[in-house]
């Protein structure tokens, strides 16, 4: 091989670290279009509250049954493969979510959204382990970046395009999105690498090791934060601290921009430092943080720098479990290694939420619940990183 075509290689390589994340856009634009859409479906359809929490577990839950059968198909048949039919099964099932008529139908849509969601992040994560073999932290850590920027963009764009032409508008308008992703993934990615060595993956039970089990496990307690603060951050805020709505998105908004930031330097600083390290040395404080910002801040200002300080502290998950359990997996097993690991975090988006709302409940006292919910599974989450050792990287 000539030294140009190794250079046209390299820097094919380096767009495709920009453009694959990309794909994440799509999960998080839909998540954020169903939330601003929910009061206009539940007229539609006439669905009551618990109906309406229910298409949300419904997305979950298939996402969580089918990310770990998704690791283990890109493993087998190429991760491109396997991006591709998420991408398009995203598109396929919001698109006709948006154009249904009968709740049923669109229940069932938001299910085969749901596969895709489960389909997209695993192969991701195996193809920037691909594309960055050696700082797998920070191609990672851009998956959950791009997740961010859907999820702020996705509020945006389905507000304003639902509010002039209605929510299934917007449903469309979003699917057409994760089309165009599609199309470009298709065109653009290559899947060589990953199809010479698919003959030679290890079975999925292989995958299923100890340290993957325990990574899991601290997946589940590191992201059920996340996803317990996102649900019931905005309610402890307007209750408990008096904040105005507005003062309230505008700290929601800073916690998502501390969710990106922390993704992005912990993940590059886990190249240097080691996952390990750099996962324990932040989920600690970021305990601490959780206690100070919902037991002591009052203000809207110091909410806002806590919650900042709070969730870079806290951006580890999922990203820097996936590089540690491709680093800890069998050879030819990443992508089933990623799909563990995402199927936990997706767990614990279903159970989490729901597990804080009994606290409030039995507490009755919300930021006690929120510190619980929040500072101990940090630190179980830490102590459980520590007990994995981490693999050494070529």
């Amino acid at each position: 091989m000539t030294e140009q075509t190794t250079t046209e290689l390299s820097r094919r390589d380096f767009l495709s670290a920009c453009i694959v994340p990309c794909s994440n856009l799509t999960p998080s634009m839909m998540v954020a279009a169903l939330g601003i859409a929910l009061p206009e479906i539940r007229q539609t359809f006439s669905l009551s509250e618990l109906q309406a929490g229910g298409l949300f577990s419904a997305m979950m839950v298939v996402a969580a049954v089918t990310s770990g059968i998704a690791g283990r198909l890109a493993d087998r048949f190429g991760p491109k493969t396997v991006l591709i039919t998420g991408l398009s099964l995203l598109a396929l099932g919001f698109g006709g979510a948006g154009i249904s008529g009968q709740g049923i139908l669109f229940f069932s849509c938001l299910a085969l959204t749901g596969i895709g969601y489960g389909f997209t992040p695993p192969s991701q994560y195996a193809i920037m382990s691909d594309l960055l073999p050696h700082r797998r932290g920070l191609g990672a850590s851009l998956v959950s970046v791009a997740y961010g920027i859907g999820g702020a963009v996705g509020a945006v764009l389905a507000s304003r395009v639902a509010a002039a032409f209605g929510w299934r508008a917007a449903f469309v308008t979003v699917a057409a999105i994760a089309t165009t992703i599609m199309l470009l993934q298709l065109y653009w990615i290559r899947n060589t690498q990953r199809i010479t060595t698919a003959a030679q993956s290890g079975s999925f039970r292989d995958a299923l090791s100890f340290p993957i089990l325990i990574l899991a496990l601290a997946e589940f307690a590191g992201g059920s934060v996340f996803w317990s603060c996102a649900a019931w951050t905005p309610t402890l805020l307007r209750s408990a601290k008096a904040l105005t709505l507005q003062e309230t998105g505008w700290v929601m908004g800073v916690l998502s921009l501390a969710n990106m930031l922390g993704a992005f330097s912990l993940g590059a600083l886990s190249d240097k430092l080691g996952r390990k390290r750099v996962i324990i040395l932040s989920a600690l404080p970021a305990a601490a943080a959780a206690f100070v910002v919902f037991y002591w801040l009052t203000s809207a200002v110091g909410i806002a720098l806590g919650i900042l300080v709070f969730g870079i502290l806290k951006a580890t998950v999922p990203a820097l479990v996936v590089a540690l359990a491709q680093e800890a997996a069998p050879a030819g097993s990443p992508g089933a290694a990623s799909g563990i690991i995402m199927s936990l975090h997706y767990t614990s988006g279903v159970l989490a939420p729901l597990i804080a709302a009994q606290l409030i409940t039995g507490t009755g006292d919300i930021v006690l619940a929120m510190i619980l919910v929040s500072a101990v599974p940090l630190v179980l989450y830490a102590s459980l990183i520590g007990a994995v050792r981490e693999q050494r990287r070529l």
